[in-house]
This record gives C-alpha cells, structure tokens and sequence, in this order.
C-alpha cells in the first residue's frame, strides 16, 4: 500500500529522527536557539542548556550547528566542532579527542601538556590570525567526568582582551545542575544558562499541525486529532516533544490499522497505553477522565438550555463533536490483486566451522561524491544507523581534506571507515524483508536516496562474510514476527521493488555488521 496516503500525507510526520525540516520553533526552543546564538557571535565563553529526558536537547543541537552553516559568510567565520558522547576514562582521551575533532595531528607519545599547547595554539591561529568564531558542543554533558570540567574550564582561559578563543556549548540533562553545584569554579564560568521545560497545550496542538502540514497534509481537510484526542495525547506526554511524537506515530499507525480518518480521545488513550506503563499514567487518565466528564456536561448543558430558555423541547445531543459536511467516518482501502511473489524458501543456514585464523576486515566500506551540501550526520545516519563520537572521530581521520565536518560541500568525496558494530542489526528470532543487496556503497546509497517516499521506510546495512565479501543490505526498517507477516508486508510493496525483495531471517553467525 502507498504508506500515508491514506491519511493523505507525502511521508511520515513523527519520525524520531532529528530531522531539520520537521523542527517547530516554539517559543521555548527559538528563545534558547536566538540566546545561544547571540552568545556565540560575541564570544562569551560558556552556555549551558539542561532539560528532562525528550525536551528537545539534541534536536536544538543539530539546529545550532546548522545555523551556522546556513550561509557562506557564517560558514567562514563560525566553526563548529560536535562532540556526541563526553564518556572518557582519562584526561589525555579526553583532550586527544577534541585535538582530533579540531583537525590536529595526535601522536601516540604526546603527553596532556603538548596536546594542550596544541589545542591553545590552534586557537590562537583560528581565533587571532584567521579572526574565526571556534565553537564546541558538547551533547549529553551529564556524562562529563570531573577531570573534562577542569581541562573546559582551562580552555575558557584561551582569551585575548577582548574575547574568549573558544566557544563552549553543552547540552546536558538537569542531573548535570547537581554537577555545576559541586565545581563552582565552573559554574561561575557560565555566560548563559538556558533550562528546557516541556511543551504547553497550545505549542504541542501547533507542533503536530505543522508537522502534519510538512508531510503534505492538505490545509483543507478536516483535522486528523480532535481537540479531545490532543488533549488525550497532552495529558499522556506532559508536552514533551519526544513522548508526543512517538505516541502521535503510534496513532497514525492505529488510524491506517483500524481504516479510520480520526484520532478522538479513546483512541489516543488506547495507543498511549501500549508505549506507557500503567503506573505513569493512572494519575494523569484520572484527571483527564474527569475533565472530560466535564467537557460533555458543559456541552450538552449548553445545547440544552436555549431550548429550556425558549420554551421548546430540548434537543437530544448524541455526539460533541458536529460532524463536517461530507466527512467520511471510515475509508474503504482497495485491495490489491493477488501477487506471485519470488521468495526464496525458508531454510535454515548451515554454518561451517570458523577458521581460527581471525578474519581480514575490509578497512574502509567505500567512498562516496556529496550530490548536495550538508551535515556529516545525516550521512553517519544513514550509513551506520546512528551517531557515535568513536565513528565521528573515524570519519575525521578518514577525510582530512574535509575543511567543516558541519557542512560538507557538494561534489566533495567522503570515505566511510568499516568500524564494526557492537550488536546485529538485524535481531535474532524475527524475520526481515530485504528490498535489495549491493557490493557497491555507492549503488547502496543511490537505492536509498531515490527510494519512493509512498513506500514502508527502508534502511542500509553494510556486512560481510569470509564467502561474499563486503555487501549492503537494504531492508525495511521494521522487523516482522513470522513468515506470515513479512509476507504480506512484501506483497505490500510497489511492483518494482517486488522483483527484487526476498524474505531473510536467521543470518549467519559468520556474518559481520558495520551498522547498529
């Protein structure tokens, strides 16, 4: 089936990736992104934004590295350098890698001191010679150790008289506040401090309009969620933006299931009650519960007293919510002829005998020419399946000759090392629906980025094995429980990704991923 279509939208609207077109600026987070931004350009040092779990933290990450990028002029004067995850054992790690990150050359014999000097006069030269603007971000701060406070506090002594050499920008949860309380040398240092609240009522309504409105929501139709559904979806996430777009995608998914058009109160109850345990939510349903009581007491007293004033009989109300001329209440999906599918015959694999000579990874997965400008995480998104500092780092080490990893420029070639993955993508005991495989990464991304945007999200998947050698997998991004299932899932699929689609399950212990 053409996936969303169904809710007349072009792809999916509660993605949980940070994807920069879908990011709503609600007042909360346009205030934090304009403060951190004003803060950066006249070099004041230190900011910190702290909030719960699914404020919005990484997304405000992503989007302050952009702002940067978004011009020429702000891409040669403002350099931004990201560190994902501070979890370092050791001060020299630590400062090995921000040298790295910075584009600096790291010896195995370097002591702390001479990366120190390093970093100070590479600062120097960026922030004195070349007069640019050098910024650090650093996510999850929380996971800071003690001794990356010191050496950040040191590097907040790189100035001239008129301004601080490097920029500091760390994006931590509220655990992080207990950390400031104890190292007041360091809190002291802090320009701006910014903390993250959830969303109110009103921006949560607006966010899920206006993501809804970017996936091809039509303006003219009548509304997906009824204002008791939002109200059912507020009261379920507290507005935090993460708990509302997961729990929205859980919705749309139902609302496609269930061959219905609206998302009413019921409904989202129902849908939160599959991703939220019991416990978090009695008390919040119990309040929504009576408020709604209230809603409809309010309403039908309201329908029932002009007649009351009027001397004529009441009117007899069956629903609160008027139903729009012409509205469907349900839509009849077609169904689809029956379909040969060519799937190869559920087997299971025999394994041979590991050799105990160890393995010769292939160092590098292969290279790919940017069609379009843009950020480096996008690309270790797609490539990997997520983002991590030690692949970050990799990919530094990898392409020296990229001048921003913020904004790589089109036509410029980057090569992706093959760091291998801690655990199978691909999870033991369920089955998948592999669209297609490739020995070429770059005939594997070309496939992923001219995929259809009306098909079932699909994802890459860089392996190998001692008999095939380097191969990417394309596979739906969902796993499935049975043969059953993935099978109606590949019928499903649009008749030219059909002839190439088989099902897989049960991979070979042999085998060896590149991606999480």
């Amino acid at each position: 089936m053409d996936y969303f279509k169904i809710l007349n939208l072009n792809k999916e609207p509660f993605s949980n990736s940070p994807e920069p077109e879908f990011f709503f600026q609600s007042t909360e987070h346009l205030a934090c992104l304009q403060q951190l931004e004003l803060s950066i350009r006249l070099r004041r040092g230190l900011n910190v934004v702290m909030g719960e779990v699914g404020t919005g933290k990484t997304t405000l990450c992503r989007q302050l590295i952009l702002r940067f990028s978004e011009s020429e002029e702000d891409r040669n004067e403002v350099v931004t350098h990201l560190i994902l995850d501070p979890s370092f054992s050791t001060p020299r790690e630590f400062l090995a890698t921000v040298a790295i990150t910075f584009g600096l050359s790291v010896g195995a014999a370097d002591s702390e001191w001479q990366l120190k000097e390093s970093i100070k006069n590479n600062l120097f030269f960026k922030g004195v010679d070349e007069k640019k603007t050098v910024v650090l971000i650093i996510d999850e701060g929380q996971k800071l150790p003690e001794f990356c406070l010191e050496i950040l506090r040191e590097f907040l002594n790189y100035e001239t008289n008129e301004w601080k050499l490097l920029q500091i920008v760390v994006f931590a949860q509220n655990e992080f506040g207990q950390i400031l309380k104890t190292h007041a040398n360091f809190a002291d240092r802090i320009n701006q401090y910014y903390l993250l609240k959830p969303l109110k009522f009103r921006e949560m309504r607006a966010m899920i309009h206006f993501r809804l409105a970017r996936a091809g929501r039509p303006a003219g139709m009548p509304e997906i969620f009824t204002i008791s559904g939002l109200w059912a979806v507020y009261r379920a996430t507290g507005g935090y933006p993460r708990k509302v777009i997961t729990l929205c995608h859980q919705i749309l998914l139902t609302l496609i299931i269930q061959n219905r058009i609206r998302a009413d109160w019921f409904l989202a109850r129902s849908a939160s009650g599959r991703l939220m345990p019991e416990p978090t939510r009695k008390g919040r349903w119990a309040t929504a519960s009576l408020f709604m009581c209230l809603l409809l007491a309010i309403l039908t007293f309201a329908a029932f007293m002009p007649s009351v004033l009027n001397g004529t009989k009441p009117v007899s109300v069956t629903n609160p919510i008027a139903k729009q001329p012409g509205m469907r209440e349900n839509i009849t999906i077609a169904s689809k002829p029956d379909m040969t599918v060519p799937v190869q015959p559920l087997q299971e694999v025999s394994i041979s005998t590991v050799s105990p000579t160890p393995p010769v990874l292939p160092g590098n997965l292969g290279c790919l020419k940017i069609r379009k400008g843009g950020t480096v995480f996008g690309l270790l998104q797609d490539i990997y399946g997520g983002i991590e500092t030690v692949r970050f780092q990799a990919i530094i080490r990898a392409n020296p000759h990229i001048r921003n990893m913020d904004w790589v420029r089109a036509g410029e070639k980057i090569c992706f090392p093959a760091i291998q993955a801690k655990t199978s993508p691909l999870a033991s005991g369920k089955t998948w629906v592999q669209i297609a495989q490739k020995a070429d990464l770059n005939e594997a991304y070309k496939l992923l980025k001219d995929y259809p945007a009306d098909q079932p999200g699909i994802r890459l998947i860089p392996s190998w094995n001692s008999r095939k050698g380097l191969s990417f997998l394309i596979v739906l991004n969902r796993s499935f429980s049975g043969e059953k299932e993935a099978m109606d899932a590949l019928r499903n699929l649009s008749a030219g990704l059909v002839s190439g689609a088989e099902i897989i399950y049960n991979q070979p212990k042999d085998v060896i991923y590149f991606a999480d």
